[in-house]
């Protein structure tokens, strides 16, 4: 698909939801759009996995990491100073930061009094001062899950594997229990920066997860005390079960102690309503307990996943993108490069921004504590400056779309959503993880045919959705659907709707069970009879007016139509029903009985049934780099952005690369048209932020303009024909 980060307005009467609401406002401070900075002093410690900047050599062992360690430590962060870089900070367009205080391996940045492994020089307290006297909001880092402090009692406290050993992840260090003395120590810390270097908005929890089981002693008496039986003994729901509510009554206890020194302190933890889509459980134990929602980004795709439904979330969240090409403060002076190149920085920050989130930019200093000012402070520039330009069309707006996923009724007990492995076992026996969100593929999927697209229901909605707001309806096959939901969906259709359906669509319950018929039979015009085993080849039916073909062999159900026609069928297997179209009132239904990761790797099919029942995608963009849309709604404007994705840099090529440049791309001249009969209304067009008239057409049912895009960024303001 084609087109740089275009901003195009369509002057129309359109229902714009205003910004988020006052009454019980959570994380007021933090009402987006808003660009924190991420920073501090942590040492990769590492077995040199993430990098050269490992400041050790060799096997990895904890006597060396200890002495790694304390090489590290001497003159650290000699030359920082927090006001002067803080300051260019919000000079850059930054509006608050994120500093780390304890990191995975137990080393304490602030002049702690509860432990003597800690920094030569508080690092904490002074840049906190730094950002009360800039006016910049303040959040400070801590790392809960992991802790390898060298001192003996913290090794009482370690998880233990059924053997009896050590609890460690990718970093060489020990999960340490949250039924052991650590709880209390954690808490005693979090109370303790907050006497020491408080008042600031908000404390950011970082790998706030247990191992499930731990064998330690204190998580062993914890489990017999709640279930009356031996860990041992228990089942692995029970395990799953006794770690959501150790987790949500840990928080309980943090946010008590926290908000007994400063009422109103916001928590948070790294990947928080992540899971929205996938463990409605871990939601509505964990995750509705805290102010707002963060998760690492870093590439598009993570981004862009991060960033989702950020638009009609009841709290704010944030996305987490890495400026610097590492996290982790070297043995030299010199900061780390950085991690993509402006234009890319500016494209993936504003794709975060204009969906409705926040942006964190990571950013690592030199070992003497300076930052970069040519490169990640550059970065930092650029985005903030867009931001600034662009921040008045962003607020208050809410997303556009041609089709909303509909993931359904999300059951607060039901632990996860069924995925692909679930429904095709044979199909997909490796599926690479178990949460694969298959709504959120199905969003991603027609976003790269050009359609405008959202993802519907969430567990935290700031306003009910309105199905008529949408041209086309998607039911992904992990739909979670109730009678209501159902009956919403069936008079949506009836009253001219379109809908798209594939593979086991509508036959979940609230309970994640599968129904012996789709709930939505009626309107599919045909009958579940079964899993359709044996080899598989779709053959298109003469007069069918479909042409593109979908893998051989893929997981498919056996159906009997009732009022649907038949579009294609499976060779060598009967001849069975592939592709179904039914009539149900006014509206139109295309039905696939294949497998949804199938349907979604045939491209050319899911455009050509998507073009079906509500035609080409509204915009188009030709030109020689590849672009990528999202459309808002603000008051009466449509505001279209298209970004540039031909940037090379890392979030990119997703390589982990950094950067062979750091020059800006030149503009180029694009072409977009505008299908009028669906955006009608459409007269003129304007170049924003300044107003400048564009060269463009206007002819039956489609506007064309011509516009030099740069390498992120290009506005367009699209204004009524006046007569």
């Amino acid at each position: 698909m084609n087109s740089g980060l275009c901003l195009l307005t369509l002057a129309a009467v359109l229902a714009g939801p205003g910004a988020f609401a006052a009454d019980d406002e959570k994380a007021a401070f933090y009402r987006p759009p808003q660009l924190f900075v991420m920073t501090g002093f942590i040492a990769n410690t590492t077995s040199g996995t993430w990098g050269s900047d490992f400041v050790g050599s060799g096997e990895w062992n904890p006597q060396k990491q200890l002495a790694a360690l304390a090489q590290w430590n001497k003159g650290l962060g000699k030359d920082y100073d927090p006001d002067a870089e803080l300051l260019r900070f919000k000079q850059s367009g930054a509006t608050g930061i994120i500093f780390y205080d304890k990191w995975h391996d137990g080393l304490v940045p602030h002049d702690t009094k509860l432990t003597h492994y800690k920094t030569e020089r508080d690092l904490v307290g002074p840049t906190l001062r730094a950002a009360r006297k800039h006016g910049l909001k303040a959040v400070v880092y801590y790392s809960v899950g992991l802790d390898s402090n060298p001192e003996p009692k913290f090794k009482d406290w370690v998880c233990l594997d059924a053997q009896g050993r050590p609890m460690g992840r990718a970093f060489p260090t020990d999960w340490l229990s949250f039924h052991s003395p650590y709880r209390q120590y954690v808490i005693d810390h979090l109370v303790e920066i907050l006497r020491m270097h408080g008042p600031f908005d908000a404390f950011w929890l970082d790998l706030y997860i247990q191992p499930v089981p731990s064998y330690d002693r204190y998580t062993k008496a914890a489990f017999q005390k709640r279930y009356g039986k031996p860990l041992e003994k228990g089942t692995h729901a029970e395990h799953v079960e006794f770690e959501l509510e150790t987790r949500r009554e840990f928080l309980l206890d943090i946010r008590k102690a926290v908000t007994a020194i400063q009422p109103g302190i916001a928590l948070t933890y790294n990947s928080s309503g992540r899971a929205d889509m996938t463990q409605p459980r871990l939601i509505e134990r964990v995750d509705k307990l805290v102010d707002y929602f963060s998760m690492e980004g870093h590439t598009w795709m993570g981004i862009d996943h991060g960033a989702t439904g950020g638009h009609n979330a009841d709290r704010p969240g944030e996305v987490g993108m890495l400026i610097s090409s590492s996290w982790y403060v070297p043995m030299e002076d010199t900061a780390p490069p950085p991690a993509m190149t402006p234009d890319e920085a500016v494209a993936s920050a504003a794709w975060a921004f204009v969906r409705g989130a926040n942006v964190y930019g990571a950013m690592t200093p030199g070992h003497s504590g300076r930052f970069d000012q040519t490169s990640d402070v550059k970065l930092l520039g650029a985005i903030g400056a867009w931001l600034g330009k662009h921040k008045p069309w962003i607020e208050g707006a809410e997303q556009y779309a041609d089709a909303g996923v509909v993931r359904g009724v999300n059951a607060p007990d039901l632990l996860e959503i069924p995925a692909a492995t679930d429904f095709w076992p044979m199909t997909y026996p490796r599926a690479s993880s178990r949460g694969a969100s298959l709504n959120g593929d199905i969003d991603k999927a027609l976003r790269d045919i050009g359609y405008f697209s959202d993802v519907l229901g969430t567990a935290f909605p700031r306003r009910p959705e309105d199905f008529k707001n949408y041209r086309l309806l998607v039911l992904p096959e992990n739909a979670v659907f109730d009678d209501a939901l159902a009956q919403k969906v069936r008079e949506y259709v009836r009253a001219g709707g379109k809908l798209l359906a594939f593979g086991n669509a509508s036959r979940l319950d609230p309970q994640g069970k599968r129904r012996p018929n789709f709930a939505l039979n009626d309107v599919f015009g045909a009958n579940l009879a079964g899993e359709l085993p044996g080899y598989k080849r779709m053959t298109l039916l003469p007069g069918s007016g479909l042409s593109a073909p979908l893998r051989v062999n893929p997981g498919a159900l056996q159906v009997t139509p009732t009022t649907a026609r038949i579009l294609a069928q499976w060779q060598s297997a009967g001849n069975a029903p592939a592709i179904l179209e039914n009539r149900f009132g006014q509206g139109s239904v295309l039905y696939v009985t294949a497998d949804q990761v199938s349907c979604l790797q045939s491209k050319a099919l899911l455009e050509e049934l998507a073009g079906r029942l509500i035609g080409s995608p509204v915009v188009k963009v030709h030109s020689s780099r590849q672009y990528a849309l999202l459309m808002n709604r603000r008051g009466d404007d449509l505001i279209l952005y298209l970004f540039n994705r031909s940037t090379g840099s890392r979030a990119y090529v997703e390589s982990g690369l950094t950067p062979q440049s750091m020059d800006l791309l030149p503009t180029e001249p694009v072409q977009i048209s505008i299908d009028t009969r669906v955006l009608n209304g459409a007269g003129a067009i304007e170049v924003l932020p300044d107003g400048k008239a564009a060269k463009f057409s206007a002819r039956d049912g489609e506007l064309l303009a011509w516009v030099d895009a740069a390498g992120s960024v290009t506005s367009l303001r699209l204004t009524r024909r006046r007569p």
